[in-house]
């Protein structure tokens, strides 16, 4: 799939601690991101037309997933225009 390096990067993350989640948050972070932006091919006959329907991922914002710490450290470290 689309997201499937993504996927791959967060469980050898996952591997290498001991499947310990919170040292892979930036990597989840990242996968989860590429599912929301994402699009599957168009909703077909028979589809339910719901919102979901053509997305890997209903678009949640990432403070709500549990990352607003890690959204705060990504702005940080961009330079800001002057």
């Amino acid at each position: 799939g689309e997201c499937s390096a993504f996927k791959e990067r967060f469980m050898e993350c996952l591997r290498r601690s001991g499947y310990e989640s919170a040292a892979c948050r930036q990597s989840a972070m990242a996968y989860l991101e590429c599912r929301m932006d994402r699009r599957v091919s168009p909703p077909g006959p028979g589809d339910s037309g719901e919102p979901l329907a053509g997305q890997l991922m209903a678009n949640e914002p990432l403070e709500k997933l549990g990352f607003k710490d890690l959204i705060n450290e990504k702005s940080e470290e961009k330079p800001e225009k002057s």
